[in-house]
């Protein structure tokens, strides 16, 4: 007993209200003429209504398929008297994001500063998946939390496709496809091994494939490339080699050039110079 008076006096000090998806409270609409941008936000998935919420700098949040979801919101403005809150929890089970509960309230106090914690073992409901929680006044959205998800499981390694040599400075085409278990959407990064990359592509439903090219200068390299799902959770990396050799007609010429150097060292400066054989 000792213990549910504790928690119930620490809510009243945060000004904090609690719900279930079971049992929400609600109050009439009376709207307050706040815009937006008057409010500031703090979001976050949580582990439960007090601990690690201030982890903001995570960006997905692991639970097991029975895990309940804890959502943070706290709002702030100079009167949040009737201001209409809502929360919109999102979720995608591998047939695409979906609206799936909404918890909404009027607040009808005079402060400055409201908290609110609920939670969802959602993943007894709709199976795995990856989703968000959405925070709305006035009915227009003003944030949302970082990701969750319940019994992700990563993405296969992609295939690579494409050749194995060409010419410098001539751009190829690589197709590259990945599928992801849960049928989740997923995005590509390829490093092309020469200090640059594609960065991350748009989401695309799983098991598409997405062609990109590239040129190299002369000399071999390492295409490398990874997949990731909603939840950011990664494949394996996946290479494949290209060789760019110079052009065989001038290495034919060279060839010429390089025996007559070697033979006359001290003949034609210029000209090696030229050749840049030094």
């Amino acid at each position: 007993m000792k213990g549910k008076l504790i928690s119930v006096l620490v809510i009243t000090l945060l000004i904090t209200t609690f719900a279930t998806p079971v049992l929400g409270i609600s109050f009439q609409k009376e709207y307050n003429t706040l815009n937006k941008n008057d409010v500031s936000l703090d979001v976050a998935i949580t582990t439960d209504w007090v601990n690690d919420w201030q982890d903001h700098g995570l960006l997905i949040r692991e639970y097991p398929l029975d895990g309940e979801v804890w959502a943070y919101h706290e709002i702030s403005a100079d009167d949040l008297y009737g201001l209409y809150f809502t929360q919109y929890w999102w979720y995608d089970n591998g047939t695409g994001l979906e609206f799936k509960w909404e918890w909404s309230w009027t607040i009808n106090e005079h402060w400055i500063s409201s908290a609110t914690w609920s939670w969802w073992q959602i993943g007894l409901d709709y199976g795995p998946g990856v989703g968000y929680v959405e925070c709305l006044i006035n009915n227009e959205s003003i944030g949302q939390t970082n990701w969750y998800a319940v019994d992700n499981t990563k993405p296969n390694d992609p295939t690579i496709d494409g050749p194995t040599s060409g010419n410098a400075g001539t751009a190829y085409d690589f197709n590259f496809t990945g599928t992801d278990p849960d049928g989740f959407d997923i995005s590509y990064f390829v490093d092309w091994g020469d200090d640059t990359n594609s960065g991350w592509t748009e989401y695309v439903p799983s098991g598409t494939t997405v062609t990109l090219n590239h040129s190299w200068d002369k000399g071999d390299y390492t295409i490398t490339c990874k997949i990731r799902d909603l939840a950011h959770n990664e494949s394996n990396e996946v290479t494949q080699d290209i060789s760019i050799p110079r052009n065989r007609a001038i290495d034919f010429k060279f060839n010429i050039f390089e025996s007559l150097f070697v033979r006359f060292p001290n003949a034609f400066p210029i000209f090696r110079q030229l050749l840049g054989f030094l």
